[in-house]
């Protein structure tokens, strides 16, 4: 039973109920990103079932680079006396801006315990490998304006689209930059072998940015699952800086079925030579020179036939292969003057959802191997060096969630991630959360993380594991587990 004489169950059971007020209030259509539904005049209804899942609609939306038949357009044509031309057009642009807005709060308190040793109130980093978007915070309880975006998306010409994201001003000091870039160059429709054939080339920033699916990439499971470690690999396809391009097409479609392949290159950015990028492998006031190899990137997915009314399936395979070599300056204290990385990262998702006039249903998965050949940080549950050893992990993810008309719903996540050479890369947990839109452009959620098995290294406990006192085993995992309020604003 709970004791409600104790302040955080009191303030728990207060937010429960006033989440469960606003979710019985007269609910309204919530807004994705809206820029979208201002240049084709439908609701983001049509293009989501609930941010940042996609509906059929919405993936080719998304495939034809964020352009769109239902675009008002104004046009410039060549001058009807020019009898060459007669009035040809040429040139085409929105009518309405692209400019679209995020601001997000949040509430968050961590359970705490550990013989004090893990805090009560205020999160200890590393959680979000559960929580998305945002993560949780790890400087106050509460942050006003816990993040914030403005968005640059929509139809650019008939033939190019885009999605930019700059991330703004936070309460824990995050200042404006660059966040996720996707422009898409996309050919005409055509007609192969009796089915519909459209091809294109994207500019990306983040891995599958891109990617129609939603499953992995930035939007997905992928970036969380692969992600949460004290030791910062050589090199992380899930969270490293990069930039890069891909060739894609899809034969068929999304409602009827259809086939959707991508090749690409990327390589890392300067942001990724940062000193603390490869921990324990520069000290003082070493840098690295910079960074030579460009690494592989092939996606195939396969939109099965609809399944019975309403329901869509989706199943598919990536890899992500490279060598990296990064050079350092003399002044860098290296076990070695150069590194060289051979990597991989390989991985299998699905995807079904069943989009019925008041019930939704969705259920993702992803199972995920990567194996970096040269790791040269320290394990932060052990404190010992890897001096260039191979690490391989391996994880997977599902997540479910039901919804009511897609505005009043709930969500169940679990992630399990493990590795053989490091400890501080074994993590497991879960979130449970209930989710609503109770006015418009409003989403409101209360969530509880659980973890069953936590990275004591990514919460910065490992000065304690070696030191040898108190026992490791005084940490529990449930330690870490957090309860939050999240309230996002679109506009």
């Amino acid at each position: 039973m709970y004791n409600f004489d104790n302040p955080f169950v009191r303030r728990t059971a207060l937010l429960a109920s006033i989440a469960v007020a606003l979710a019985l209030a007269v609910p309204r259509t919530a807004k994705a990103i809206p820029s979208y539904s201002r240049q084709t005049g439908l609701s983001c209804a049509t293009c989501h079932t609930v941010f940042p899942h996609l509906t059929p609609f919405g993936r080719d939306f998304k495939l034809h680079g964020y352009v769109s038949n239902n675009t008002q357009l104004i046009s410039d044509h060549a001058s009807t006396s020019d009898t060459a031309s007669q009035g040809r057009t040429i040139l085409e642009f929105p009518a309405t801006p692209m400019v679209s807005a995020r601001i997000s709060s949040r509430w968050n308190y961590q359970q705490g315990g550990g013989n004090g040793l893990v805090p009560h109130g205020v999160v200890t980093a590393g959680q979000g490998f559960i929580s998305s978007p945002d993560g949780y915070g790890d400087k106050d309880l509460l942050d006003y304006l816990a993040g914030s975006s403005i968005y640059i998306a929509g139809e650019i010409t008939p033939r190019l689209g885009s999605f930019i994201e700059f991330g703004g001003p936070d309460d824990e000091g995050g200042t404006v930059g660059l966040g996720m870039f996707d422009v898409a160059l996309v050919s005409p429709d055509e007609t192969v072998a009796g089915q519909n054939f459209v091809y294109g080339i994207r500019a990306e920033d983040a891995l599958a940015a891109g990617d129609p699916s939603n499953t992995i990439g930035t939007w997905g499971l992928t970036a969380s699952l692969m992600g949460l470690s004290t030791h910062n690999t050589l090199f992380d396809p899930g969270t490293a800086f990069m930039e890069g391009g891909e060739l894609f097409g899809m034969l068929g479609d999304f409602d009827g079925g259809g086939l959707y392949a991508s090749v690409g290159v990327y390589r890392p950015t300067a942001n990724q030579t940062a000193n603390g990028y490869v921990q324990g492998a520069i000290s003082g006031s070493g840098t690295f020179d910079g960074v030579n190899g460009v690494n592989s990137y092939v996606r195939v997915s396969y939109y099965l036939p609809p399944i019975g009314k309403n329901t869509y399936t989706e199943i598919g395979g990536f890899g992500y292969f490279g060598r990296l070599n990064m050079t350092a300056s003399q002044a860098a204290v290296l076990v070695n003057p150069d590194y060289i990385d051979n990597y991989y990262n390989l991985g299998f998702d699905f995807q079904a959802q069943y989009i019925g006039n008041n019930n939704l249903i969705e259920l993702f998965g992803l199972l995920q191997s990567q194996r970096d050949g040269a790791f040269y940080g320290v394990d932060g549950f052990t404190g010992l060096p890897g001096n260039g050893i191979a690490v391989s992990r391996q994880g997977f993810g599902v997540k479910a969630d039901y919804y009511y008309n897609s505005l009043i719903g709930t969500y169940v996540k679990y992630l399990y991630q493990t590795s053989r050479q490091l400890k501080d890369m074994n993590v497991s947990g879960a979130i449970v959360g209930v989710g609503c839109f109770p006015w418009e452009n409003v989403n409101l959620k209360l969530e509880r993380t659980f973890f069953s098995t936590y990275n004591i290294g990514a919460a910065q406990y490992g000065a304690y594991v070696l030191a040898g006192a108190p026992n490791p085993r005084s940490i529990s995992a449930s330690d870490f587990d957090v309860t939050a309020v999240k309230l996002e604003y679109l506009f």
